[in-house]
């Protein structure tokens, strides 16, 4: 047998001193094993403890967004499926409307109207943001016309009704009218006309209604003490046209008398306003600039 060198010796003794442990037992391996499960199911629940806890309080915020949502949109939603609308764009100067009980509607250019589905003789109210002029058939049940400046009840009569940016206004042509404005109310007869400068304004009893009121729907634009810009607006809705001001001063103006709109010759409508205002007018494409 060969003697071992020296390397070799110090190897065997080192490897005596480290005896092997007992191989384990199969109970013993199989708890070994369920303890290791066991850390990794502890630890996986501890991790669902913190992340559902978020994932619900998310979950449930954005289902009470929607619901949120659904409810305040719900109203409008159901109103605008159960409500006609009826546009005259720029341009169309009388759109005839014809309602279920009989009453006639002439609508001004650049106007809305609308009203419910089940308008009939027992719900006899409108909505109306522009101008229109009304022929209503008589009824027990008043008629009733609303606008974010105040409400024009009837029950039978000719009238017009003018509600802007720049105002409201009711006038009479036949019969009586009653309008009102939160606790305010005035009665209008035949030939009487009331003005609303604004939402902050109570009612003002105007003097009588011109013989060609309203205006538009006999192809005119009566002027009292209006301001240019009030009457330019009112051409621009008319004619579907755009008309600029060199300096916005030129707005304030207020001219007296009688614009005729002729149908299809607009240059004669701005020569009129050119000598009431005294300006002078230059037409660069469609728009018409005020110098």
């Amino acid at each position: 047998m060969n003697k071992l060198n020296n390397k070799e010796k110090s190897l065997w003794d080192l490897c005596a001193k480290h005896t092997l442990s007992e191989v384990p037992s199969k109970d013993e391996v199989w708890m070994r094993l369920e303890q290791q499960i066991g850390i990794v199911d502890q630890s996986s629940a501890n991790k669902r403890s913190i992340v559902k806890p978020h994932f619900i309080k998310w979950r449930v915020r954005y289902v009470y967004a929607f619901l949120l949502a659904f409810l305040l949109l719900m109203p409008a939603t159901i109103r605008y499926i159960n409500t006609n609308r009826i546009v005259a764009e720029f341009g169309v100067a009388d759109k005839n409307i014809i309602l279920s009980d009989g009453t006639i509607i002439n609508l001004n250019a650049g106007s809305i109207l609308s009203y419910t589905k089940n308008y009939n003789n027992e719900n006899r109210e409108v909505f109306l943001k522009g101008e229109a002029y009304f022929n209503v058939k008589k009824s027990h049940v008043p008629f009733i016309v609303s606008t974010e400046f105040a409400q024009v009840e009837v029950l039978g009569t000719k009238f017009n009704v003018r509600s802007r940016q720049d105002g409201f206004e009711a006038g009479v042509n036949e019969g009586s009218v009653k309008v009102k404005q939160n606790e305010q109310s005035i009665i209008l007869y035949e030939g009487q006309r009331a003005l609303i400068q604004s939402k902050e304004h109570p009612i003002i009893d105007s003097s009588s209604t011109h013989e060609y009121y309203p205006g538009w729907l006999n192809n005119k634009i009566i002027c009292d003490n209006t301001s240019l810009g009030i009457i330019c607006e009112e051409i621009e809705r008319t004619y579907n046209i755009k008309i600029l001001f060199n300096d916005i001063s030129q707005k304030k103006i207020s001219i007296s008398g009688i614009i005729n709109l002729y149908p299809n010759n607009l240059k004669s409508v701005m020569s009129s306003i050119s000598l009431l205002s005294q300006l002078e007018l230059k037409l660069e494409g469609d728009t018409y600039i005020i110098l």
